[in-house]
């Protein structure tokens, strides 16, 4: 008999003993009090020979962002990082019209960073992460060519300038 057929076996006479006695009951549990007395389970809760937790230090960052959060109060532009102020509606009823102008200003600049950014996000969800950051890369690259273009133009621009005065080159 292998070692898989005894364990069959001792399941099923288990599953199929009978309830034991209340005497035998009796006695089981007063053994198990006596054990309990003898050997008393940890206060801990672990057993002796499992070490304690190290002690662990948060770096200051971290206790900062959870120094923050513990202070939020349900404020969830504590938490999040997220200034809600730059999407608010902007005060167009004021008086002076140069402060109406530049109020209209704001707003056409946060709608256009807005629509930018959604275009980004459909652009990240259409083609994957990878594809927008190549694109990205990309865009970076030409904006430093052209500003290398542009920092060269002024560069000559300054030095005919400088020869139509006859200054020194």
């Amino acid at each position: 008999m292998t070692t898989r057929d005894k364990w069959i076996d001792i399941l099923h006479e288990l599953h199929t003993a009978p309830e034991p006695s209340p005497e035998l009951r009796k006695q089981v549990e007063d053994q198990i009090r006596r054990d309990l007395a003898r050997h008393p389970p940890p206060k801990t809760g672990l057993h002796p020979s499992i070490p304690s937790l190290p002690e662990f230090k948060f770096t200051p960052l971290i206790q900062d962002a959870l120094t923050r959060v513990s202070q939020a109060n349900g404020d969830i532009t504590a938490i999040s990082g997220i200034d809600l102020s730059r999407y608010s509606s902007l005060d167009f009823e004021a008086d002076d019209p140069v402060e109406k102008q530049e109020n209209l200003r704001k707003a056409y600049v946060a709608l256009g960073y807005t629509q930018i950014r959604k275009d980004n996000l459909d652009l990240i969800s259409l083609v994957g992460r990878n594809q927008w950051l190549l694109g990205n890369d990309e865009l970076e690259q030409n904006l430093k060519t052209l500003e290398e273009d542009v920092m060269r133009e002024q560069n000559e621009a300054a030095i005919i300038a400088r020869r139509e005065k006859g200054a020194p080159v």
